[in-house]
């Protein structure tokens, strides 16, 4: 079977903390190239987890060559079945946007069994704002600028050759074979803030859905396109795409989609109401109208599938079965308790 793209969460089960990864990677690294670490606190914040800050998946920390270059250095501590520096040199060499772009490589090495980790030291752009000054957007302006972000990307980058075959199997059985995954990390989780005879009761009402979604269009895209993953070069005029790991076969709106999920699982609000959440995702939905999209309007029921799946997801794993952190306990009940009432708002108004 043609895999859809890289499946981050594939390794989340078996990692650990990676500190003899990432202490070896960051000596090979020092010894072998012209690279040295020169900023061990900027990035370490940005380490990519497994829903829980014990296991961990790759690991950044700031460089600087000989010549006094300043870089990032990102260490991959697990292995997925395509690169980050394949994928940014594919896309690059294919993108048609003179205002969109993925960041400068330096070097590069893939994940190998011989090492152990694999890295890419990119061109460093944190020092340029985030599509998204707010997360998650709240003004205006920053739905504006999505926007332009959005048509620019959808017009002008899209559609682009894709590095991988068309999936022989549809996003149906992608959606139930994702559940499984899913569903095995979260009873493999210490964390549990939701019962299983209710995840149980959800996947119920979630496969009768998907079994009469009709055919779903898919395209090569970008899947993580929200503002906190796309930079700002305001005098350049350009917007540059971060977390390049995820370009892969994608359901119609998935470029709406999950910028949606991402700015609703952004709210920490200890009194957040279903209406206000409900608001948000209104915001969102307005951009149908905006021309970003050609298709015919039937096929926006697609976005809301698409955010049916990532409710599912969110109440089984992202939230049910994820590390809270100490003093957002009551912000993330309350936000896990909007999101199955969503569920069924969904199943109820849109279908």
């Amino acid at each position: 079977m043609v895999q859809f793209g890289n499946d981050i969460t594939d390794n989340a089960i078996n990692a650990d903390s990676g500190e003899a990864l990432i202490t070896k990677g960051i000596l090979d690294i020092e010894r072998n190239t012209e690279w040295r670490v020169v900023d061990r606190e900027r990035f370490i914040n940005d380490k990519g987890v497994y829903y829980d800050s014990a296991k961990v998946g790759s690991f950044f920390v700031g460089v600087a060559n000989d010549a006094g270059t300043r870089a990032v250095l990102k260490l991959q501590l697990r292995p997925l079945p395509f690169d980050e520096g394949l994928i940014i040199r594919h896309v690059s060499d294919r993108n048609k946007s003179k205002s969109v772009r993925t960041p400068i490589v330096f070097l590069d090495k893939a994940w190998n069994k011989v090492d152990g980790y694999g890295f890419i030291i990119l061109e460093d752009v944190s020092g340029f704002p985030r599509l998204w000054p707010d997360v998650p957007p709240h003004r205006d302006e920053d739905f504006l600028n999505h926007k332009k972000f959005l048509i620019e990307f959808l017009h002008n980058v899209l559609p682009i050759e894709p590095m991988i075959p068309r999936p022989l199997t549809d996003v149906v059985a992608d959606g139930r074979a994702q559940f499984d995954q899913y569903y095995a990390i979260a009873l493999a989780s210490k964390y549990h803030h939701i019962d299983n005879d209710s995840v149980l009761r959800y996947r119920d009402m979630y496969f009768a859905r998907i079994e009469n979604i009709p055919v779903v269009d898919v395209h090569f895209s970008h899947a993580h396109l929200t503002g906190i993953d796309v930079r700002v070069d305001v005098k350049k005029e350009e917007f540059i795409l971060l977390a390049n790991l995820y370009w892969r076969w994608v359901p119609t709106y998935q470029e709406l989609v999950f910028p949606t999920w991402n700015a609703l699982m952004h709210i920490h609000n200890d009194n957040l109401t279903f209406k206000d959440f409900l608001n948000t995702v209104k915001r969102w939905s307005l951009l149908w109208s905006s021309g970003l999209y050609d298709h015919d309007p039937t096929a926006r029921s697609f976005y809301w599938d698409g955010l049916l799946k990532f409710a599912m997801n969110t109440i089984m794993l992202d939230l049910g079965a994820s590390e809270w952190k100490k003093g957002e306990e009551k912000s993330r009940q309350a936000l896990l308790d909007c999101w199955q009432e969503f569920f069924l708002w969904i199943l109820k108004e849109k279908f």
